[in-house]
């Protein structure tokens, strides 16, 4: 994690939910990094996402004892994680493609309607990918935790992806 020292010699970048939407790619449903957030560009990031409690997956995620899958919960980690180099000169304007995930653990159920705080922050970057250590906290405790593996590159439209796929 990054020193209290270091983090006061950073400028904090205080993103409105509005400016959070606008620098990541995904929309609903699929946007779930859906309040503020505080980053220190390229280093740390504190985040909030809450989960509607009438989001399609808790239907089937479990019939009668709903939980937020963990998957939704890395992809949310991932997304949190992006706006530290999002907010980057370097990676502003590019999209983020989550490339991995490591040691994932799940401590405590995240229910439907649940606020999440997520916090990370930079662990590596090495020939433009980024590992990123975040944590997941619902009600002061600690849900979920992993490093979340992402790389960064410029905007494409699936038009450019035809007659790539698959050869």
């Amino acid at each position: 994690m990054v020193s209290e020292a270091r983090l006061e010699t950073q400028d904090t970048l205080r993103l409105s939910p509005e400016q959070v939407r606008e620098l990541l790619p995904q929309r609903e449903p699929f946007l779930f990094v859906n309040g503020p957030a505080d980053v220190v560009p390229g280093v740390c990031v504190t985040a909030q996402a809450t989960y509607r409690e009438d989001s399609s997956f808790y239907a089937g995620h479990f019939p009668g004892f709903p939980l937020t899958p963990g998957v939704i919960i890395i992809e949310t980690m991932a997304q949190a994680a992006s706006l530290m180099m999002l907010t980057t000169p370097r990676c502003a304007g590019q999209i983020v493609y989550f490339v991995g995930i490591r040691e994932a653990r799940f401590f405590k159920a995240v229910l439907p309607g649940a606020v999440v705080k997520l916090t990370g922050s930079v662990v590596s970057m090495r020939h433009g990918v980024v590992e990123n250590s975040m944590e997941v906290w619902t009600g002061g405790v600690r849900a979920a935790a992993a490093l979340v593996t992402c790389t960064f590159r410029p905007h494409r439209s699936s038009s450019d992806l035809e007659g790539k796929v698959g050869g």
